[in-house]
């Protein structure tokens, strides 16, 4: 005899458990491969595909004010500079490079031309009345009629939500 082992063949039982909870289920489903189960028609549907959903992107932060009060307050800020009884920083943050150049323009070449007792002896601007109409959801435009003393200006503003807030992107004056 050999000092080897024997070698047994291992045969694998049929599964003989009774117990309700480990015996597996059989339904009269047929098979299916792989992760999904798909059911196709039986004949072939000949309309057009529906057209994709449109998806956009949803702000999921604080909301914006609404367009003609901002509108409203920014044509008041904006006539008390022209009228130098604010200072031209305050509206760095609500207009672009672009209108704040011009403005700022405006503002020294009315600081050269006139005193400051001059300015001070003049009526405050006062807002009469403000147009807005929104083309777009994130664009509105602005055209508002100002009064300063005797004499009526008119503005007109775009303004664009840049960073969830508006910006002025364009200012007209007359």
């Amino acid at each position: 005899m050999s000092n080897h082992p024997t070698l047994a063949a291992v045969r694998t039982l049929p599964a003989t458990d009774t117990h309700p909870a480990r015996r597996r289920v059989h339904a009269a489903t047929p098979m299916t491969q792989g992760a999904l189960a798909l059911r196709y028609q039986e004949a072939p549907d000949l309309r057009p595909a529906p057209a994709p959903p449109v998806l956009r992107l949803v702000p999921t932060g604080p909301s914006l004010p609404e367009a003609q009060a901002w509108a409203t307050r920014l044509v008041q800020a904006v006539a008390e500079v022209l009228a130098g009884d604010r200072p031209i920083g305050q509206l760095i943050r609500f207009t672009d490079a672009v209108v704040f150049s011009d403005l700022n323009r405006r503002v020294r070449v009315l600081g050269l031309t006139t005193t400051a007792t001059g300015r001070s002896a003049k009526e405050r601007s006062a807002v009469c009345s403000v147009h807005v109409f929104t083309p777009a959801t994130e664009v509105a435009e602005v055209c508002a009629h100002v009064r300063y003393g005797d004499r009526s200006r008119a503005m007109a503003l775009r303004l664009e939500v840049h960073r969830n807030r508006w910006i002025c992107t364009a200012l007209e004056l007359g």
